[in-house]
């Protein structure tokens, strides 16, 4: 994969002589398993004669990728061991991602290795759980995906995860095309929390009464008209498939975007309503109240893709290593909620100053 550095070893176990039998287990089994694995005694004779102040350095900070550092009352105590450790650590300073793997034999401490770093323990774990850990670790590394993360948003990102298109693909794809719909209607979000549109010709003379009815019937039919055609469950179904049954990702990219409109359209009804220039100050006020109910839908909305980005951040990488993601509709809920958040409660304290902004209006 491109950007993925080309290293000798997949990983070289860093312990004390004393602990060798302990390790050994764990070396073959890793190699067993297809890992490339720098083992001190395979290469006796490629050592042999080296400087090893030179030799260990570059190995274990340059030439592997991951380092399992074995920490034992051993392991601190040797002077070998000790050059491992600190060209290793030297290198976990400058990696973005974890590269120093420690196992614990026993309760000693490792100097300079923070107590917050995760563990396995070889007295808890087995040899087969640290050796399939490490593949699936490996697994992640060599394969992580082009779409993960905030990378989703990327029109390359969808086109690699169509090529892909692991389990759980339609997920991915659909938080994708929503996440890029939301990024761009960016500005229009923050100018709406900024009370600001541009003026949009409109002049409104009367008091707005009319209008301003007409605008909560049209706000909840919006919200209204999404839940039951755009986000019924067969349309769903068509899109992300029935159980065992592959998606459409024409109709998962048309099933995200049709979200995005449904964001865009609440925000340009209240765009309308401060772009429109009022002949009476109370009618402008009591409109700019009225604005404001666009809130909570426009954050429920946001939160719902927050949220799905979120879960994205893991599903590549879960699908990567094998984990079983379900792709039905029925079963979605396990790890996505794609539904329209629906919100037509008004926030107390904004329906009360909308109220008196009418009265006085009326007044």
């Amino acid at each position: 994969m491109p950007g993925v550095p080309d290293y000798e070893f997949d990983v070289a176990p860093s312990f004390a002589g004393e602990d060798r039998a302990k390790v050994l287990p764990i070396v073959r089994r890793l190699e067993e398993l297809g890992v490339r694995v720098f083992y001190d005694e395979d290469h006796t004779a490629k050592l042999w004669g080296s400087n090893l102040v030179d030799q260990l350095p570059e190995i274990y900070g340059k030439r592997a990728r991951y380092v399992l550092m074995f920490a034992s009352k051993h392991y601190v105590a040797k002077k070998w061991t000790n050059v491992e450790r600190q060209a290793a650590q030297a290198r976990a300073l400058e990696e973005a991602g974890e590269y120093l793997l420690p196992i614990r034999l026993d309760e000693t401490e490792v100097p300079g290795l923070p107590s917050t770093v995760a563990y396995l323990d070889l007295r808890r774990h087995s040899v087969e759980e640290i050796a399939q850990t490490f593949v699936q670790k490996l697994a992640l590394a060599q394969h992580k995906p082009a779409f993960t993360g905030p990378a989703l948003v990327t029109a390359e990102a969808v086109a690699a995860l169509l090529d892909d298109r692991p389990r759980g693909w339609e997920y991915l794809l659909y938080i994708g095309v929503v996440s890029r719909g939301l990024r761009e209607l960016d500005d229009k979000y923050r100018e709406h929390f900024l009370r600001y549109a541009p003026r949009n010709g409109r002049v409104e003379h009367g008091s707005g009464i009319e209008l301003i009815r007409d605008r909560n019937v049209q706000l909840s039919e919006i919200i209204k008209v999404a839940i039951e055609t755009r986000f019924a469950t067969s349309v769903q179904e068509a899109a992300f498939g029935a159980p065992g049954v592959d998606g459409d990702s024409q109709r998962i990219i048309h099933f995200g975007k049709l979200f995005v409109q449904t964001f865009d359209e609440i925000l340009e009804w209240a765009r309308a309503i401060h772009g429109t220039s009022y002949a009476l100050e109370q009618a402008r006020i009591a409109a700019r109240v009225q604005a404001r109910f666009a809130d909570r839908q426009l954050l429920a909305m946001r939160a719902v893709v927050e949220d799905l980005r979120k879960v994205a951040g893991t599903l590549a990488e879960r699908v990567t290593i094998g984990e079983k993601i379900s792709t039905s509709p029925q079963d979605h809920l396990q790890d996505f909620d794609i539904n329209m958040p629906l919100v037509f409660e008004v926030d107390p304290e904004l329906e009360d100053e909308f109220r008196q902004a009418l009265d006085r209006l009326s007044g």
